[in-house]
C-alpha cells in the first residue's frame, strides 16, 4: 500500500514527533510511505536518513497560495498514493479538499483541541468538514474538543471520528538515557530539575510555569537563609525549557524580571530533545490545553513523575498522585504547591517513576499505534 503523509511542518512539535516516530517504526513494512511538507524542521534531516522520500511545497508568494495548492496536488495525482494521511490544520485543509479532487481516500489527524484554534479557522473547517473520511484524534479529549467546535454537525460528525492514540518507541528511549549529563548544560548534579518541552507559544502557558516557579525559588531561598548550622540545607532547583516559538522574548524578559536567570535555562530549540529527559526529575506541562503531547509520552518512557494541568478534574491518561500530579489549567497556587510537593518528597516521585515506565510500556506502545493505524488504511481503501 502506498501512503502519502501530509503535514504543515517537520519542526520540532507533538504532530511532528508523532509522524516521526510512526516511520521509525514502519520502516521495515510493506508500505512505501511518502511525506510532504510546507515548513522546514530537523525533522527532515532524521526522516531523509530513514530513506523515505520527501517533497518541499513551496508557494508562489506565500506558503499557502494556489501555487503551493496546484503543487501538492500534482506531486500527490504522479504518486498515485492509495491513500493520504494528514496532520496539522493547514495540511489538513489542503489534504482534504486534494483528496476530494481525486477520489483518494483520506484520514486527517486531529492532535489538539480545536475550541482553541479561532472563529475563522473553524468557520473554514466547518465548510469541508465531511471532506475526511476518518479523523483520528489523539486522545478523548481532543475529540471531545472536536465535536463541541461543531455542535450543529456532531451527530453526523462523531461516527466519523475515531481515538488513535498518540505512542513512543521505548526501545528508542532505552537507548538515549545518559547521552548528555547536568555538567554539559551548566546544572550540578545535585540540582533538582524540573523539564518543559514544547512549543512557546502562549497556548502552553509557560508564564504561569515560570510565575509558579519562583514561588518555589523564593520559598527554599527563604528556609535556607534561616538555617544558619546548613542543616536540613535545601539543594537547588532548577528549571530547563526546551523548544523556540513566539513567546520566547517575552518568557525571557520574565525570567529577568524575577531575577531567576540563575535558576531558568532556555535551550532553544533542539534535534537532541530525547537526550535531556535523564537529566530532569520531573517534567512540568502547563498548557491550557492539550491533546496527547508527545512530550508527556517521551517523559513517561523516561520514568519521569508529572505535573500537568488540566481542564478536567480527570486526565485522559494519568491518575493524580499515581503517575503526577493533576492540578486545574492557569492555577498558579496549585502548580506552586505540585512542583514544592516533588521537590521535597523523593519517595514520592520514586513509586511514580515504576508506575509510568509500567503505564507506557503497558498502553502506549508504537506497536500498537502502527497496527491500528494499519487497519484504518486498509479498511478505508477495500471500502472505496
Amino acid at each position: 500500500m502506498k501512503i502519502f503523509h501530509v503535514i504543515t511542518s517537520l519542526k520540532i512539535g507533538g504532530a511532528e514527533s508523532a509522524l516521526l516516530n510512526f516511520l521509525q517504526k514502519s520502516i521495515n513494512d510493506n508500505n512505501e510511505h511518502i511525506i510532504a511538507y510546507f515548513y522546514l524542521g530537523p525533522n527532515l534531516e532524521k526522516i531523509k536518513q530513514l530513506g523515505f522520500k520527501t517533497y518541499h511545497i513551496k508557494g508562489l508568494f506565500w506558503k499557502y497560495d494556489l501555487f503551493a495548492y496546484q503543487r501538492l496536488k500534482i506531486i500527490i495525482k504522479n504518486n498515485n498514493p492509495d491513500i493520504i494521511h494528514s496532520a496539522l490544520w493547514s495540511a489538513n485543509l489542503f489534504s482534504k479538499l486534494i483528496a476530494k479532487s481525486l477520489d483518494i481516500p483520506i484520514v486527517c489527524d486531529l492532535h489538539s483541541n480545536f475550541l482553541y484554534d479561532g472563529k475563522i479557522r473553524r468557520l473554514i473547517e466547518n465548510l469541508i468538514l465531511f471532506k475526511a473520511n476518518k479523523y483520528v484524534a489523539v486522545s478523548k479529549s481532543v475529540k471531545e474538543g472536536f465535536l463541541s467546535a461543531f455542535k450543529k454537525q456532531a451527530n453526523k460528525l462523531e461516527p466519523k471520528i475515531i481515538v488513535i492514540p498518540n505512542a513512543i518507541d521505548v526501545s528508542y528511549a532505552e537507548k538515549h538515557k545518559q547521552t548528555l549529563t547536568r555538567e554539559d548544560i551548566g546544572f550540578d548534579s545535585d540540582d533538582f530539575v524540573i523539564g518543559a518541552v514544547g512549543r512557546l507559544e502562549k497556548i502552553k502557558s509557560y508564564d504561569l510555569l515560570i510565575k509558579s516557579f519562583v514561588t518555589v525559588c523564593n520559598k527554599i531561598k527563604n528556609i535556607n537563609s534561616l538555617n544558619k548550622q546548613k542543616t536540613n540545607y535545601l539543594k537547588p532547583i532548577k528549571l530547563c525549557i526546551v523548544g523556540e516559538g513566539s513567546q520566547k522574548s517575552d518568557l525571557v524578559r520574565l525570567v529577568k524580571k524575577l531575577s531567576l536567570e540563575d535558576n531558568v535555562l532556555f535551550v532553544g530549540m533542539r534535534s537532541d530533545v530525547y537526550n535531556f529527559y535523564s537529566l530532569f526529575d520531573c517534567l512540568a506541562i502547563s498548557s491550557q490545553s492539550e491533546g496527547l503531547s508527545i512530550a508527556l509520552l517521551e517523559a513517561l518512557s523516561f520514568s519521569l513523575p508529572i505535573i500537568s494541568t488540566s481542564q478536567k478534574k480527570q486526565h485522559d491518561i494519568l491518575i493524580d498522585k499515581i503517575n503526577g500530579l493533576i492540578v486545574p489549567s492557569r492555577d498558579q497556587n496549585r502548580l506552586a504547591l505540585a512542583i514544592e510537593k516533588l521537590y521535597l518528597n523523593p519517595e514520592i516521585c520514586a513509586k511514580m517513576r515504576v508506575a509510568n515506565k509500567q503505564l507506557v510500556d503497558n498502553t502506549f506502545s508504537i506497536d500498537r499505534l502502527v497496527h491500528e493505524y494499519n487497519f484504518l488504511y486498509e479498511s478505508l481503501v477495500n471500502n472505496r
